[in-house]
């Protein structure tokens, strides 16, 4: 039924998620064949009580996961990921602003051209251009061949340069240019410093990602993900040993 899941724990912005879903409904070809799917903490009643609206409004357009434990920052997207129904997901957020018109097609387009359909397709996100990747597309292969779109490992940040290592080892890292998803970061002066970029900072502050990304743990994790990810590619390539 849907061509594109949106996939987007949020937490204390409920106007912002909204302005992201308008976004991208109102930018996209086919607006009826994407849907959102989300996470939201038990004890947000005024996010809840938007994704009860949104889902009045949109049908099953709308999903809602609620959650009932603590959940590690990177392993929500997955989270999202189970529930979702299309082929192609985007790992998103509740501060991006689709700003092309007929991105789901660029987007649709680019997976079609690929047999094997691993890659990362990112959009510019108006400050990081090529260099990284913040949010961007994936399809269920890579999911299903993982058993994650990455390990739930990372407190806050990293999980993109993580995904972006991945990719461009494959030689499987897509950048559309022209098709902005903005990025209304606070560090970027697009957003203000809010209750929920406070928390993130104060995880940023008590756990060490850089040094948890860095680790040999992780760079074997890395490994590992690219060798499977490489044989899916291998067995459609025709050269699988």
């Amino acid at each position: 039924m849907f061509d594109i899941s949106i996939l987007c724990p949020t937490k204390y912005r409920h106007d912002s998620l909204e302005r992201m879903w308008l976004s991208a409904l109102g930018s996209a070809q086919e607006p009826d064949k994407v849907e959102l799917v989300l996470y939201v903490e038990p004890y947000d009643d005024q996010t809840l009580s938007k994704c009860e609206n949104l889902r009045v409004q949109y049908g099953n357009k709308i999903k809602t996961i609620v959650g009932s434990e603590e959940v590690i920052y990177s392993d929500l997207h997955n989270l999202c990921c189970s529930e979702s129904s299309a082929d192609i997901f985007m790992c998103a957020a509740d501060d991006l602003v689709f700003r092309t018109y007929k991105w789901d097609k660029v987007v649709k387009n680019i997976f079609s051209k690929s047999e094997d359909k691993i890659m990362y397709v990112y959009p510019n996100d108006g400050h990081w251009g090529e260099e990284l990747g913040t949010h961007g597309f994936f399809h269920k292969r890579w999911f299903d061949t993982l058993g994650y779109i990455l390990p739930p490992i990372f407190t806050v940040d990293y999980s993109d340069n993580y995904l972006m290592d991945v990719s461009r080892s494959l030689n499987r890292a897509i950048y559309m240019e022209n098709v902005l998803v903005e990025h209304m970061h606070w560090t970027f002066g697009k957003s203000e410093f809010d209750i929920t970029a406070q928390e993130a900072h104060t995880r940023r502050q008590s756990t060490n990602n850089s040094e948890l990304y860095n680790s040999e743990e992780t760079q074997s994790a890395q490994y590992q993900d690219i060798l499977k990810l490489h044989h899916v590619i291998d067995s459609f390539s025709g050269s699988d040993s």
